[in-house]
C-alpha cells in the first residue's frame, strides 16, 4: 500500500522544515514526499529542496485545492495523505494509516484523530465512521466530522475530480467530503491522535470563515443538504 504525502507550501515556510521532518521521521515510511510551492514568495523553494527524497513543484498562485489537486495529478501512490505545511505527523501516523487500511479494504477515506497545539491545546476523538447525515449542517455550521489530513484512495478522488477549485477561500476538504459521502464511499476513523494541528490567531480557516456566504452557496449549489 503505497502512501504519498503531499504538502501545499504558501507563507508557511518558517514551519516547513518541520512538517518535513515529521514526515521522514515516520516508522513506516511514505511512498514519497511531494511539495507544492502555491507561488509563494518567500524561500519555501530552498527550503524543500535541502531534502534529497522530497519531490518538489511549483506553480503560480492558485489556492489551497488547486495545490493539492496538483499533488493528486502528480502522486504515483494509491492513497493521497495530504500535510498542511505547518501541521506535524506523530512518528505512527503512516503505519496505523497503513494498518487500518489493511483492516477496511472498502474504505475510501482513513481519518486520524488528532491534537491541536500553539493557541488551543484541546484534543479531539473523531466519531466512529460517519456517514452523510453526520456531516449536514446545523444552524448554519459546516459539521465537518474529519479532518483534512485523512488518507484518500486516488482512484476515488480522480472519479470526483479532486478538490473543487471553485472553493476559493477554504472549506475545500467539507466539500470533497460530501462529494464523496454523496457517491457512496466510505469513511472510517482512527480514535487515536496521529496528527498535531497547529492553531494561530491567523489561520486559513478564520479567513475561509469570513466568506462564509459565498462559500455556503458554492455548496448548496453543488450538493442538496
Amino acid at each position: 500500500m503505497k502512501i504519498s504525502v503531499c504538502i501545499p507550501c504558501y507563507q508557511q515556510v518558517e514551519y516547513l522544515s518541520e512538517a518535513i521532518e515529521s514526515v521522514l521521521a515516520q516508522t513506516l515510511k511514505p511512498h514519497e514526499i511531494i511539495v507544492v510551492n502555491d507561488g509563494s514568495p518567500d524561500d519555501t523553494r530552498y527550503v524543500a529542496m535541502e531534502y534529497p527524497t522530497v519531490r518538489y513543484i511549483e506553480q503560480v498562485n492558485k489556492g489551497l485545492a488547486s495545490a493539492r489537486n496538483t499533488g493528486i495529478m502528480n502522486m504515483t501512490g494509491d492513497y493521497l495523505l495530504p500535510l498542511d505545511a505547518d501541521d506535524i505527523m506523530k512518528d505512527n501516523c503512516i503505519q496505523r494509516i497503513t494498518d487500518t487500511i489493511a483492516e477496511n479494504p472498502d474504505a475510501d477515506v482513513i481519518s486520524p484523530s488528532f491534537k491541536n497545539f500553539g493557541k488551543d491545546n484541546s484534543q479531539i476523538i473523531l466519531m466512529e465512521n460517519p456517514q452523510l447525515d453526520d456531516f449536514r449542517p446545523i444552524g448554519g455550521v459546516p459539521m465537518n466530522r474529519v479532518a483534512y489530513f485523512s488518507a484518500i484512495k486516488k482512484e476515488v478522488l480522480l472519479e470526483v475530480g479532486g478538490y473543487s477549485p471553485k472553493m476559493t477561500w477554504g472549506w475545500e476538504d467539507y466539500h470533497l467530503w460530501l462529494n464523496l459521502l454523496s457517491k457512496g464511499k466510505k469513511i472510517v476513523t482512527i480514535p487515536e491522535v496521529l496528527v498535531l494541528y497547529r492553531v494561530k490567531e491567523k489561520s486559513m480557516i478564520h479567513e475561509a470563515n469570513t466568506h462564509a456566504t459565498e462559500l455556503w452557496a458554492q455548496i448548496n449549489k453543488d450538493f442538496t443538504l
